[in-house]
C-alpha cells in the first residue's frame, strides 16, 4: 500500500504576480505551520510539490521540521483555466460547474478536465509504484486535487469538490492498494478560501 498526503496549498496572494507565480499570503505561511504539525507524526519519507511557488511555500515548515528536501514534480500543475471570459458565462464559478459536468469542455488556450488527467495522471502513478509500501506528501492544488480524485472514485462530484474548495490548506489522506483507491481521511481542513473577487472574475 502507498499512502499519499495530499496537501492542497495553504491561502495565495492573487495580486502577487500571474497565476503561476502566487505566493502565499501572511496568513497563508502561518497556516502552513499547522500543515508541519499535521505532518509530522505520519512517517513521511519523501516530499514533492508542484512547479507553482505556494505549493513548495506550504510544505517548506515541513520540509525543515522533517529534515528533508522538497522536489519539484513536472505535470502536476493547476489546470490552466484559458481565456474563459470568451465564453458566455457569467462568472468564473459558472465555469468551473460547467468543467465538472462536462471534462471535455475548456476554454480557448485552457485545458479541460480530460486534458488535466492525461498529463498528471500517469505522474501520480508513477509516484504511486515508487513509493510502495511508504507515505509521501504531495504539495497539490485544488482543482487538480478533485480532478485527480474523480479519477480513482467513480462517483466524486461536483459536491464532493465543493465541500473542499474554501480549504487552503487542505490534507487530504489517500490510500492506494496495488494502484487502485483503498480510503481516504481528511487530516487538516482550514477555512480560508480565495478572495470573492478571485471566484467571481477568475485567474488573473
Amino acid at each position: 500500500m502507498t499512502r499519499v498526503y495530499f496537501v492542497r496549498h495553504a491561502q495565495p496572494d492573487p495580486s502577487s504576480g500571474n497565476n503561476p507565480a502566487f505566493e502565499l499570503t501572511p496568513t497563508g505561511r502561518r497556516d502552513s505551520q499547522a500543515v508541519a504539525w499535521v505532518l509530522e507524526d505520519k512517517g513521511i519519507g519523501n516530499i514533492y510539490c508542484s512547479e507553482y511557488i505556494r505549493t513548495r511555500q506550504t510544505l517548506e515548515y515541513f520540509s525543515m521540521s522533517s529534515h528533508l528536501p522538497i522536489k519539484e514534480v513536472k505535470g502536476i500543475h493547476e489546470r490552466v483555466a484559458g481565456d474563459w471570459r470568451s465564453l458566455s458565462l457569467s462568472s468564473y464559478t459558472e465555469f468551473i460547474a460547467g468543467q465538472w459536468n462536462d471534462h471535455s469542455f475548456k476554454a480557448p488556450g485552457g485545458e479541460s478536465f480530460d486534458d488535466v488527467k492525461k498529463r498528471a495522471l500517469p505522474v501520480i502513478k508513477e509516484l504511486i509504484a515508487r513509493h510502495e509500501g511508504e507515505s509521501i506528501a504531495l504539495g497539490t492544488h485544488g482543482m487538480l486535487l478533485g480532478i485527480i480524485l474523480s479519477a480513482y472514485i467513480d462517483d466524486f462530484s461536483y459536491a464532493d469538490f465543493a465541500d473542499f474548495v474554501d480549504h487552503l490548506p487542505y490534507v487530504l489522506r489517500v490510500d492506494f492498494e496495488d494502484g487502485r483507491y483503498a480510503g481516504s481521511s481528511v487530516e487538516l481542513a482550514v477555512k480560508r478560501g480565495y478572495p470573492r473577487k478571485y471566484m467571481d472574475n477568475g485567474p488573473y
